[in-house]
């Protein structure tokens, strides 16, 4: 009987899968204002999970500049580990990327995003090596960004990317849809 090294990644899944359970696998996000008088800076960033046949951890920070009260211009970068256990052996994976991205603050709580985005992503062969594909994306939607107090508030935001029937398979993506959540936290 062949006995399996535990994987550091395994602890993670079972602390994934844990997070799952608890209700907590959306990304959750803080913002910090930084400058004078009308805070014009935020940074801030993203940690999502997800538990299943595949896996992932993913960090993403953010730093953006509000020019006007309506237009918001930044910039993010982002960094994922995915185990997939669908075949004999545990497949693991490292992403990594960036975006630029402009939001405009529509009446209300609502907001419009477009953004463009690069991926470097790894890829297995059917022998199981890897190697890696980059590929840039554009992205556009809307969402809505509620408070929830005096300096936290929940964003929920759908972006179609234009990009995804252009990709060459294997893709990054397994669908045109990028759905995000979080809380946002000013202080």
């Amino acid at each position: 009987m062949t006995h399996r090294q535990p994987h550091p990644l395994r602890s993670l899944g079972h602390a994934m899968f844990a997070l799952v359970l608890a209700g907590v696998a959306v990304p959750a996000s803080a913002q910090l204002a930084l400058g004078g008088g009308a805070g014009r800076y935020s940074f801030g960033g993203g940690i999502s999970a997800g538990a299943g046949d595949v896996s992932f951890l993913a960090v993403s920070p953010y730093l953006s500049y509000r020019v006007t009260e309506e237009v918001e211009v930044g910039a993010s970068l982002f960094f994922r580990v995915r185990r997939d256990s669908r075949f004999n052996r545990d497949l693991d994976t490292q992403d990594a990327g960036g975006s630029v991205f402009g939001r405009y603050h529509l009446p209300g709580p609502f907001f419009a995003q477009a953004e463009v985005e690069y991926v470097n992503y790894e890829v297995y062969r059917s022998n199981l090596s890897t190697y890696r594909k980059s590929t840039t994306g554009l992205l556009a939607g809307g969402g809505i960004s509620q408070s929830l107090g005096a300096n936290l508030s929940a964003q929920l935001m759908l972006l179609y990317n234009f990009s995804y029937g252009g990709y060459s398979a294997p893709a990054p993506y397994s669908s045109p849809w990028v759905l995000r959540a979080g809380i946002g936290l000013r202080f």
